[in-house]
């Protein structure tokens, strides 16, 4: 029983496809059909059903010892790696746009002065990319919006962002020093889009309160939606760390009652977090606690 066919049986217990087996261990589909039946040869079973990809009650035996074992492969491999202190070293971390721009540019520099032998990769996705990828091993860490609730995902509460109203700097709105939502009832709105954590978190909060936005934008970037309020195309609900003193076209303002999102570091749960890893997440934390 080799490690390369356990690799192969929990590709596909895990994406219920031979082919998206093979594309993940970027393998082809034959070799990847070969090395499950070398498999079920030894054990003398079959292991997958062909029709639906699920794993036989022989199959999850293997696969739920067999993904320990690789996990143990894979935390050994770089552990070994972090004791000899290889020079080629990555840190891959999964993020937001948002995040990127607002939060980390400090951090990253500190993290180059403290480590340059470790090179930082990182990634702009959503936060349920981000956990998907953390999940396959694609990347070391996430920095994303909480709660993931995922039971192979352990994740550490950083920053509490409460959101405010932004308008134009000429607009109505903008010399009051506190808004309410019945304020708000005949503006036009440039929201975050549905698809994203932050922008279901908004449509919640309005249906808690029987309240509907008049929407004429939807946009998945807080920098083109702070532009078109600039421009005076309507107003928004924005994280107030989006909004910078620079922003001189732009006015917030405190709501009672508004949400808060959570952002926080998630990694996979057993995974061996690296000297790299750990000093990052450490560097997240001091700077969270900075800002509190």
């Amino acid at each position: 029983m080799t490690l390369d066919a356990l690799r192969c049986l929990c590709a596909i217990v895990e994406l219920r496809s031979f082919r998206a087996a093979a594309e993940r261990l970027h393998r082809s589909q034959p070799a990847i059909s070969q090395q499950l039946k070398s498999l079920e040869r030894e054990v003398g079973h079959s292991l997958i059903e062909r029709k639906t990809g699920r794993p036989t009650p022989m199959g999850a035996l293997i696969y739920a010892q067999g993904t320990e074992i690789l996990q143990s492969v894979e935390n050994l491999s770089h552990e070994v790696a972090d004791f000899e202190s290889v020079a080629s070293r990555e840190l891959r971390v999964g993020t937001s746009d948002t995040t990127a721009l607002y939060v980390l540019p400090p951090l990253v520099r500190e993290f180059s002065e403290r480590m340059p032998e470790t090179r930082l990769v990182l990634v702009n996705r959503s936060s349920d990319a981000i956990a998907e990828r953390v999940l396959d091993g694609t990347l070391d860490l996430g920095i994303v919006t909480l709660p993931t609730e995922h039971p192979e995902l352990e994740e550490t509460s950083l920053f509490r962002q409460r959101f405010v109203v932004v308008v134009p700097e000429r607009h109505a709105l903008a010399g009051r020093s506190r808004v309410s939502l019945e304020t708000l009832a005949a503006e036009s709105f440039v929201l975050l889009e549905e698809a994203t954590r932050t922008g279901v978190l908004l449509r919640r909060y309005f249906a808690e309160y029987n309240f509907t936005p008049q929407v004429v934008v939807d946009s998945g970037s807080f920098e083109v939606i702070k532009r078109f309020v600039a421009e005076g195309v309507g107003i928004s609900l924005l994280p107030e760390m989006v909004v910078r003193p620079d922003d001189h076209a732009l006015r917030s303002i405190p709501m009672t009652g508004l949400p808060e999102v959570t952002l926080g570091a998630i990694w996979r749960r057993g995974a061996y977090q690296s000297k790299a890893q750990r000093a990052f997440v450490a560097m997240l934390q001091e700077r969270a606690a900075g800002n509190r």
